[in-house]
């Protein structure tokens, strides 16, 4: 009855954040919202809907934590889970537009003593899923995950996982490629991966919420975690520690997400030819009537659609981020329910929200393979 109560004032009691007068559009964006949260049965939703890096929406609703009816907010800190991979991407590829780097070079001059069948691996095939590594990797005894892993254990689990494919041959989503990049990266920079987005992106940028997944550090305004289980909306218990987890693990707030988002939009410490390198199509895929072209990138999904490039990501945490490259719109939007097979998706959200605001995308998002 309890979480009921609560569901119900999130949805019908907490207006958008918005720094003017909403406005019918804006009110047009709640609405939109509103249903696919409650059908979805998300706890706490923060969306920006932004044009050419400024913030055209920003709403806030449900909450951050059920348990304390603490409300979301944009300074809410999420699990960002797999949209930690295009800062991975553009981290990877500034290095190699500053020369230390090739993207052509194989991952073991990286990464000692890696196993034979990786020899062909190359940097570029990590960044678009093309090596032939399956996803997960980490060890996991009667089928469940250990509450710690180091990094060290981390990389002994991978390199005993068997190829999928002949790197180079096949397309497969992969954590454990981006896994690891972050060894690239360190072994690059002299540094851990946290501390080398940290110099090159986030203090630069002022995105002091921003950081690497830490379940024993003290995280002010830190979400709580949910997840959809036979129909309930119960805790998700993710409390596992990771070592390296340049595949998941950054956290962060939809306030510094909106200033990642300027800096995309009109950069100041990334190179423009690095955002575009990252989101040039590497693995294309069948296409229906709805895109031009379209498949995985480095680190994005990428669709040329209606003379727009339009890219997208989604985490498992409860995450999405769209952006329209051509037109300078995008969505930004962070959740605490997880996803899983059958509920409403984070990306439904997104695309309704920026269909909502009148960004040229469907309402129902981009179905390229039909």
């Amino acid at each position: 009855m309890l979480r009921t109560a609560l569901m119900m004032l999130a949805l019908s009691g907490m207006p958008a954040l918005a720094e003017e007068p909403a406005t019918p559009r804006l009110q047009t964006v709640d609405a939109a919202v509103g249903p696919l949260m409650e059908a979805g049965q998300f706890p706490g939703v923060v969306v920006a809907v932004m044009d050419r890096g400024a913030p055209v929406h920003v709403g806030a609703y449900g909450f951050a934590s059920l348990e304390h009816a603490a409300p979301a907010s944009p300074e809410t800190v999420f699990e960002l889970a797999s949209l930690t991979k295009h800062m991975t991407a553009l981290m990877v590829l500034s290095l190699a537009q500053d020369g230390e780097l090739s993207l052509d070079d194989p991952l073991s001059l990286y990464v000692a003593e890696t196993p034979e069948a990786w020899s062909a691996i190359t940097i570029d095939q990590l960044l678009s899923h093309m090596a032939g590594l399956t996803h997960r990797f980490e060890a996991m005894p009667n089928g469940q995950f250990q509450l710690a892993y180091s990094t060290d254990e981390m990389l002994a689990s991978a390199m005993a996982t068997p190829l999928q494919a002949e790197p180079g041959t096949d397309w497969r989503y992969s954590d454990q490629g981006y896994f690891l990049l972050g060894l690239v990266i360190e072994a690059v920079t002299e540094q851990s991966f946290e501390d080398a987005l940290r110099a090159r992106f986030w203090a630069p940028l002022g995105m002091d919420q921003t950081r690497m997944l830490d379940q024993s550090a003290i995280v002010p305004h830190r979400a709580d975690g949910y997840g959809v289980y036979d129909g309930e909306l119960l805790r998700n218990r993710r409390v596992w520690q990771f070592g390296l987890t340049s595949h998941f693990g950054v956290t962060s707030s939809l306030d510094d997400l909106m200033v990642w988002e300027a800096e995309l939009n009109d950069p100041q410490v990334l190179a423009p030819d690095v955002i575009a390198q990252a989101a040039e199509i590497q693995r294309a895929f069948d296409t229906g009537e709805t895109c031009e072209r379209w498949g995985y990138a480095r680190g994005w999904w990428s669709h040329d659609v209606d003379g727009h490039q339009i890219t997208s990501h989604a985490g498992y945490s409860g995450t999405a981020y769209v952006r329209d490259m051509t037109s300078g719109q995008s969505v930004i939007v962070l959740t605490n329910r997880e996803d899983g097979e059958g509920l409403v998706s984070p990306l439904a959200i997104a695309w309704a929200a920026g269909h909502a605001a009148v960004m040229d995308v469907p309402e129902t998002g981009l179905t390229c393979w039909r």
